[in-house]
């Protein structure tokens, strides 16, 4: 039985070692932006997480004109982060499935 499309979203995704190690790593670089506003020292807290979601969160942040600490800019730059940090794991899903995938069932659709 085929998935459905958002079942096969999901699962490529969230549901393999690839995506689930990124995400992981995505989480820990999040950690200091958490824990920024606590400890005062916020002026590089979002380093690890941009290098981490990287090229895809640099082209979107690029025409960011709402500068400051504004409520907009600020959800500008978390949603960006987050759509980046997803749209790269489903990559490696699609990438992990293509290196995964069983020869036998490729030799037999093609045939």
């Amino acid at each position: 039985m085929r998935d459905s499309r958002p079942r096969t979203l999901v699962r490529l995704t969230f549901a393999n070692p690839a995506s689930l190690v990124y995400l992981g790593l995505v989480v820990a670089a999040a950690l200091p932006m958490v824990f920024a506003s606590a400890t005062g020292d916020s002026d590089f807290a979002a380093v690890w997480i941009l290098l981490i979601t990287a090229p895809t969160s640099m082209l979107l942040l690029l025409p960011d004109t709402a500068g400051g600490d504004s409520g907009l800019a600020t959800g500008y730059f978390l949603a960006v982060l987050v759509f980046s940090a997803l749209l790269h794991s489903f990559l490696l899903g699609l990438v992990y499935r293509g290196l995964r995938g069983n020869p036998a069932r490729r030799a037999r659709a093609t045939t």
